[in-house]
């Protein structure tokens, strides 16, 4: 299957924006803004970043942990998601929590990485898919 760009550039990609995410404004009042690594939910989107970070070196084998490449179509796309997935929680309920002011750049971004992540980590799914072994319940 000829790809124009694969999967795990755009994991990385993903990793890239969340993080930069993480950093930015979520919250501007009276011409200030803050990011939000001061709240536990900035944390979880830095968290979910470094997953993203870790399912592309993965997939491009920089680690050396055996464990990890035998279950390679299973932690590239299921460390992804679960990276996507935190930081899209993280970044969601701290819009919902935001009060004084109003959300950021950043929280949009964040929101937009996690959201590009997890399809991303879906189509890795589907096309690592054929290498997972299939359960058979007949006796």
């Amino acid at each position: 299957m000829n790809e124009v760009v694969k999967p795990e550039f755009l994991l990385g990609i993903a990793c890239v924006l969340m993080l930069i995410g993480s950093f930015t404004p979520w919250q501007s009042f009276d011409g200030q803004s803050a990011n939000a690594l001061g709240s536990w939910q900035g944390v979880a989107a830095f968290i979910g970043g470094l997953l993203l970070l870790l399912g592309t070196l993965v997939n491009y084998e920089f680690l050396g942990i055996k464990q990890l490449i035998m279950r390679k179509p299973l932690t590239n796309a299921g460390v992804g998601a679960l990276g996507s997935l935190l930081g899209i929680l993280g970044a969601v309920t701290y819009g919902l929590e935001v009060a004084p002011g109003s959300p950021g750049w950043g929280l949009y971004l964040t929101i937009l990485a996690g959201l590009f992540g997890l399809y991303v980590a879906y189509r890795l799914y589907l096309l690592e898919q054929p290498a997972i072994r299939r359960v058979s319940w007949r006796g």
